[in-house]
């Protein structure tokens, strides 16, 4: 196997995606993967439900099993949607060192991973594809460090709508049940879940995302206006109310 391009300056810019040039592009579908199990399949196959994709290395010992972890443990929280069911996760490698007996042992060392893998997530490794040419195509870029004997990268979730377009971001240290519903309910608008596609409405009506911060806030103006609405509509139903009484009052006088 050889060995990653070498170079001793980190480049901090990697750490952050420039959210708004990647939001809405369209992923190919004939991206060729291959999982943890041995099994070749088309990043198109995902298609038709939600998928966040976690981009990490197999041979990291540090952020991206935390990472995995992490996350297993937050979607364990999420009680609205169901994984496999709702929405998929797909866990790629953008080293090209990996395969899938590494993919495989990733899962292995894990007892969080390997209990939830095969129920809708999967870790794969790309076939014959660059990996830097597939990160791209998300914005995501890596940088291997001499200093730190291994890559630099962002920890990132991105969601992607059931048509393969980039819908959002989340960053690890923002990775919360609430935050992850939120973000589902952006990367796939009245479909997760019919029974609550009202709920789901007004939920993503009432948050917004706040790109600064990198994190989902409420939609304060939308509140504040509504409930001028409200307030108005009140006042108009009281008073007339109040005038129909005093017409009444007028007319038995």
């Amino acid at each position: 196997m050889s060995e990653p391009t070498r170079d001793s300056t980190p480049d901090p810019s990697i750490m952050r995606i420039d959210e708004p040039r990647y939001l809405g592009r369209q992923l190919p579908g004939d991206i060729r993967l291959e999982d943890a199990g041995g099994k070749t399949f088309q990043l198109g196959d995902t298609r038709g439900k939600p998928l966040i994709l976690l981009l990490s290395y197999y041979g990291c010992d540090g952020t991206c099993p935390t990472m995995g972890v992490e996350l297993a443990k937050v979607l364990g929280r999420v009680k609205r949607f169901r994984l496999g069911q709702d929405y998929r996760v797909l866990t790629v490698s953008f080293d090209r060192r990996d395969t899938a007996h590494s993919a495989s042992e990733f899962v292995g060392h894990s007892p969080t991973l390997s209990e939830i893998s095969g129920s809708g997530w999967r870790h794969a490794v790309l076939k014959g594809e660059d990996a830097a040419e597939f990160a791209g195509q998300v914005g995501f870029r890596f940088f291997w460090s001499d200093a730190a004997a291994a890559f630099l990268h962002p920890n990132v979730l991105v969601f992607i709508t059931p048509e393969g377009r980039v819908a959002r971001y989340i960053y690890g240290t923002r990775m919360d049940p609430q935050t992850v519903e939120l973000a589902l309910i952006d990367a796939d608008w009245e479909r997760i879940a019919s029974s609550t596609a009202v709920f789901d409405q007004l939920t993503g009506a009432c948050f917004s995302y706040n790109y600064a911060e990198g994190r989902y806030q409420l939609n304060y103006s939308l509140l504040a206006g509504v409930g001028s609405l409200i307030s108005g509509v009140l006042m108009l139903g009281l008073g007339a109310w109040v005038y129909r009484r005093r017409v009444g009052g007028a007319s038995h006088g």
